[in-house]
């Protein structure tokens, strides 16, 4: 079922036109495909269902870009796999809607190819993690939202690359099976990390939507450096199980889209409670469907703490945060500039990264344990597979990804003080000073550059253009810390065509909100992009 697309053995372009060559003549169809890659959701979902195009059609107008865009030399490298049964599965689904008729409405996401990054299970394709110790991984069930999108009728077009096992150590969306994927808008640079395939997918138009995760802003950062729209929604709002875990306090799945509409209509079709996630269990869910509310939403009368603390790391996205902030303003928000205290500040250092060492061996044996047979069972027996496919790290690895991996086989501190006072008191604590902040305040969001810099620059390349002065993940690591949601959108352009997203954090359970927010930013964003062009 499995076409592996990856540097190391990247098959050229033939392999995606065999993935085609049982695919129907799309290249006639009334809609040509440069057109049906454009559409977002709601439209697809009207064409389908008036059967003005086929899932065939659209399945193979998407192959045809992966196999074009994405797999040649200098390509963006986002596909590490493709479903070599989509266009069947896409066929299927065709002749299902041909028996209830045209015209009859479909679920939201029915016929409608996604990708999903490497780490999500998926029966009949590898699972890898960008690892070559899980190359031959084959999950015996699907992720619970890769389930749900496939109940819905929803078909998976394949897998997207990452940074290995969703750590980037500095080499942003390079992993050993994957190589090195690149920015779209710009091959100096890449596409941030870790679920950079499937934001450099998403931007060059490989899929309507991926899936994705985020840690420590694995959606957010690469969806912001691709011009993408990125989610992470409040804490248990979306089920993790069936995911290869880096730090389940804060790990989280999520999608990458084009739009802020595209997202809400994903997160609508992905959230749910899991039995198998405790964290979803006692979550107030939406009660209407989150993209209702988008096309009314305005920023008039909202109030918007625009929070200054990671200001100073490249003057361009500073610049593109104050023109947003003028822009919102003029819509008829209220603006307050606002500094989180200190603690805001560092994080990573002081709660997310010790969380991450202490949870990455148990969590990461648990999900090996759960394997078929053949496949490594704990660190140990995966690192003695890494070590012989590696030369002990010496090559095909990211050495830091290797470094790290080494230092996990001696770390298991869950009944340590220090993490079980993380977990009882420091989150908790941090969690009420932030509500408690923004109700005395009474924000609707807080509004900050997703990240402080633009996106990095491939290692073993140079790029003068690039400028970042400090640490640029300081502000991602409020939501991964809280759960609140946040969702980044495009504020703009830097040097180089790359693109820079800012951010809208709310309160927990506002996830809603927060889209609305969102899309009223986006909407005036385009306008006044339009107006430029004029």
């Amino acid at each position: 079922m499995t076409k592996r697309l990856n540097l190391s053995t990247r098959c050229s372009k033939a392999l995606a036109v065999l993935a085609l060559a049982a695919a129907p003549a799309w290249a006639t169809a009334a809609t040509p495909p440069e057109r049906i890659v454009d559409m977002g959701l709601a439209e697809l979902r009207i064409a389908l269902d008036q059967g003005r195009i086929t899932s065939a059609e659209l399945v193979g107008a998407y192959l045809e870009r992966i196999a074009t865009v994405d797999q040649p030399a200098g390509g963006v490298h986002a596909v590490l796999a493709v479903n070599g049964k989509a266009m069947e599965q896409a066929r299927a689904w065709d002749a299902r809607r041909t028996q209830q008729g045209a015209g009859q409405p479909g679920a939201p996401l029915a016929g409608i190819p996604f990708l999903a990054k490497d780490n999500f299970d998926a029966v009949g394709l590898p699972n890898t993690g960008g690892s070559l110790a899980l190359a031959h991984s084959m999950p015996a069930s699907n992720a619970f939202v890769m389930q749900k999108l496939l109940d819905q009728g929803a078909i998976l077009l394949g897998k997207t690359n990452l940074s290995e096992l969703a750590a980037s150590y500095g080499w942003y969306g390079y992993s050993a099976v994957g190589g090195q994927t690149l920015n779209p808008f710009n091959a100096l640079r890449t596409a941030d990390g870790s679920s950079s395939g499937s934001a450099a997918a998403v931007a060059a138009k490989l899929a309507p939507f991926a899936l994705g995760t985020d840690t420590t802003g694995s959606i957010r950062s690469p969806a912001s450096v691709t011009g993408t729209v990125g989610m992470r929604s409040t804490m248990g709002l979306v089920s993790r199980s069936g995911v290869i875990p880096m730090s389940l306090t804060a790990d989280a799945v999520g999608a990458i889209t084009r739009s802020v509409e595209d997202q809400a209509i994903v997160l609508d079709a992905i959230q749910g409670e899991d039995k198998n996630d405790a964290s979803t269990k006692g979550i107030t869910r939406p009660q209407s469907p989150l993209a209702s509310g988008l096309s009314g939403s305005t920023l008039a009368g909202k109030v918007i703490a625009v929070v200054d603390n990671f200001d100073g790391a490249n003057p361009e996205v500073d610049v593109i945060k104050r023109n947003a902030v003028a822009a919102m303003q003029k819509a008829g928000a209220r603006v307050i500039n606002i500094r989180l205290p200190k603690a805001f500040e560092t994080l990573q250092p002081s709660v997310l990264g010790p969380i991450g060492v202490a949870e990455f061996k148990p969590q990461f044996e648990s999900y090996l344990a759960g394997l078929p047979a053949g496949q490594p069972k704990d660190l140990r027996e995966f690192m003695s597979r890494l070590d012989t496919l590696t030369d002990k790290g010496t090559r095909a690895i990211n050495p830091g990804r290797y470094k790290g991996l080494i230092e996990n086989l001696e770390t298991r501190a869950t009944d340590s003080p220090e993490y079980i006072q993380l977990l009882s008191v420091v989150i908790p604590s941090l969690k009420r000073e932030l509500t408690g902040l923004m109700e005395a305040g009474r924000y609707d969001a807080l509004f900050y550059p997703t990240i402080g810099c633009t996106a990095p620059v491939v290692p073993g390349k140079t790029d003068p253009e690039f400028v970042c002065k400090s640490y640029a993940y300081a502000a991602a690591k409020i939501a991964s810390t809280t759960g609140f949601p946040e969702v980044t959108v495009n504020g703009g352009k830097a040097a180089g065509n790359i693109p820079v997203g800012v951010s809208f954090l709310a309160k927990a359970g506002n996830d809603a909100k927060v889209l609305e927010l969102a899309a009223a930013f986006e909407r005036l964003h385009r306008a006044r992009a339009a107006h430029k062009m004029d």
